[in-house]
Order: structure tokens, then C-alpha cells, then sequence
């Protein structure tokens, strides 16, 4: 697809090759230098992304250093639009001002979700039952981001599309009104909207722990793609909170995904682990390292971007209760383990 050449682009003057036998020099060399994770993401052609939580200046500081790419939390329509036509543009503007200081393309967040445990759906929205209206207000909204925010390199724009533990379709709103063909129709609404430059993303949670629903996602994307659907990438969202994942089931999703001509993403990646698990910021760093050489296995995964900063500042404490420590610096802003991982993967490169 077009969209894909440009991420091609985008990363291609940033790969210097070398043989098999120069891996461990580049992962020294990294050390030496105390490259950053972005640096160090070059050597693999990927992105490296952070979400941030915060805004204080300690977050802006670590994603000004480690990372390229940005995911902009702003973009949930409870934030952006919590009554009909009041749009507050404050915390899309703020993070992509950021952005822009600093260089960083931007992942913007759900373009519509409704989801079982979580979502970010306005209540106007949800009283909506007629579909032509929905699909009005839809087409409204992504021509309100585009509009404003042109630059885009990605938008999730269907995230969560099956049941959130299972491997069947979720019953979600847009489903109830839109009909049960509803993720084909909101990437044909927002692909009307959006530049070409700009990566479609489905995002899907727990694929690597659930194989029904690894198998309902190869699926859906399967239908979507053999019907031309303009979908660019499936994100893989990877947190772990099932602990070590079957890595062989892991790649060969991926590598059916890929298959299938879309690009790869891993999208919320974060690992957490159980605060009486012997070693665990060792098996921690393990999971990590394993999540990032998987990626980098598969020619078509060119996004890894970490669902966090720190440690103190972490959705998994309101899901799982405190002490996970899912992120790659702790509540004081250290570097863990877990860190040196990523970036001795990333630096190492990818297999020729």
C-alpha cells in the first residue's frame, strides 16, 4: 500500500547493515554511548514509542529522549468532544505542540471505542440510535482531527473489536447501531477523511494469551483486507498480564498478520509482574527482550510503543491493584532492567 511506503521512507535512512557478527559490537557500542531507546530502535527500523500518562516535566524529558514516536491521549472523544459540537482541544494540542518541539510523529488515540471494562465514548454518543446520524457525527469527528491535526502517522481508529476475554465480536454501540459489518464501515468513514500518509490501525488486546482470539483476529483482518477495506496495520496491544505468553503461538500470529500485506504494530506493550514473583524484574526484563525480538522477526512489525513512562503513573494499578510495576523505569524515574533489554534488542538489530 501506498501508506506503507511511506513508513518505509521513513526509517530507511536511519538503518546502516552490517553482518550477523557485528550484533554484539552495535549492542556494546549502544552500552558505550548510552544511546538512547530511539537510537537505538535505528539499528532495527523501527519506532519507538512512550504513552504518556503525565505531562510534568520529568515524563517530558524521558520521551524527549527515548522516543519517536508519541501516542497522543487527547484524541478520546470523551476528552475531545464531551458534548455534542464542544470541542476542547487542550490535551490534543498540548501533547502534539510537544511533539512538534521535539520531533516525534504522533499515534493518535481511539478514533471510536466501546469497550466491556474501559472505553472513552461520550454519553451524547451512546443515546445515539439512528445510524445515519451516527455515521454523520463519525465522518464530523475525523474530519474535525484531520482538519486540525493533517500530520497524523497513525490513528486507532477500531479498537477492541472483540470481546475483551473471549474471541467472539463485542456487542459494543457502534455494533448495535452500525450493524454487525461496523469495522469495515468506520475505516471506509475515516479513510474518506484522512491523508494517504496516515497508518489505519486496528488495535486488539490479549491476542498473545488468548489462541481463539489470535484466531478471531487473523479472521476479521483476513475479511477486511479481501474486501479492500482501507485498513494499514493491526496493532497488537501485548500487555502482559497473563504472564509468559506461548512466544511461538505469538510469532506465527504475526506472521499470518503479515501475510496478508498489513503492517504490524506492537501498540500498548507493557509487562507487569506479581510483587512476590522471585527474580521478577529479571523474568521482567526477559518477557521484554523476548517481546522486542519478536517483533523484529517479522519484517512487517516496524512500531514498538511502550504503554507508559514510570512506574508510579500506570493504568495497571487501577486494573491489577499497586506493586505490578509494569514500565521501564520505576516510580523514581530509574531505569530497570527491563530497560537495558529493550534497548540491547533494539541496538542488536534485526536477522538478515
Amino acid at each position: 500500500m501506498g501508506t506503507r511506503q511511506v513508513r518505509i521512507v521513513l526509517v530507511v535512512g536511519l538503518l546502516l547493515v552490517s553482518a550477523v557478527g557485528c550484533r554484539p559490537w552495535w549492542i556494546e557500542e549502544c552500552r558505550r554511548r548510552d544511546c538512547s531507546l530511539h537510537q537505538a530502535s535505528k539499528r532495527s527500523q523501527v519506532l519507538f514509542g512512550l504513552h504518556p500518562q503525565d505531562m510534568d516535566a520529568d515524563t517530558r524529558g524521558i520521551i524527549a529522549r527515548e522516543a519517536g514516536l508519541l501516542v497522543n491521549p487527547g484524541f478520546a472523544w470523551n476528552v475531545m468532544e464531551p458534548e455534542r459540537n464542544r470541542i476542547d482541544w487542550y490535551w490534543a494540542d498540548l501533547h502534539a505542540d510537544f511533539a512538534e518541539e521535539e520531533r516525534l510523529v504522533q499515534f493518535a488515540g481511539s478514533f471510536a471505542w466501546d469497550g466491556a471494562l474501559l472505553d472513552d465514548l461520550p454519553a451524547w454518543v451512546e443515546d445515539i440510535t439512528d445510524p445515519d446520524e451516527l455515521r454523520a457525527v463519525l465522518h464530523t469527528r475525523a474530519r474535525r482531527i484531520f482538519t486540525r491535526y493533517p500530520d497524523l502517522y497513525a490513528i486507532n481508529v477500531v479498537n477492541e473489536p472483540l470481546e475483551t476475554f473471549g474471541s467472539v465480536p463485542y456487542d459494543n454501540h457502534f455494533r448495535r447501531v452500525l450493524g454487525p459489518d461496523y469495522v469495515a464501515e468506520l475505516f471506509e468513514i475515516v479513510a474518506a477523511e484522512a491523508p494517504p500518509w496516515t497508518e489505519l490501525v486496528l488495535n486488539e488486546i490479549f491476542v498473545e494469551a488468548i489462541p481463539a482470539k489470535a484466531d478471531a483476529l487473523v479472521a476479521l483482518v483476513t475479511d477486511l483486507v479481501t474486501r479492500g477495506v482501507p485498513i494499514d496495520s493491526v496493532g497488537l496491544q501485548t500487555h502482559l498480564i497473563f504472564g509468559e505468553p506461548d512466544w511461538d503461538g505469538f510469532r506465527a500470529t504475526m506472521d499470518e498478520l503479515a501475510a496478508l500485506g498489513v503492517g504490524l504494530m506492537i501498540s500498548e506493550l507493557d509487562v507487569p509482574v506479581a510483587p512476590n514473583l522471585p527474580d521478577r524484574l529479571t523474568v521482567q526484563a526477559d518477557r521484554y527482550r523476548r517481546v522486542v525480538e519478536t517483533c523484529l522477526a517479522v519484517a512487517a512489525c516496524d512500531v514498538i510503543n511502550v504503554w507508559g513512562v514510570d512506574d508510579g503513573n500506570t493504568w495497571i494499578d487501577w486494573f491489577l491493584g499497586p506493586g505490578w510495576d509494569p514500565l521501564l523505569f520505576d516510580s523514581e524515574l530509574a531505569r530497570k532492567p527491563a530497560y537495558d533489554a529493550v534497548r540491547d534488542a533494539l541496538a542488536g538489530g534485526r536477522e538478515p
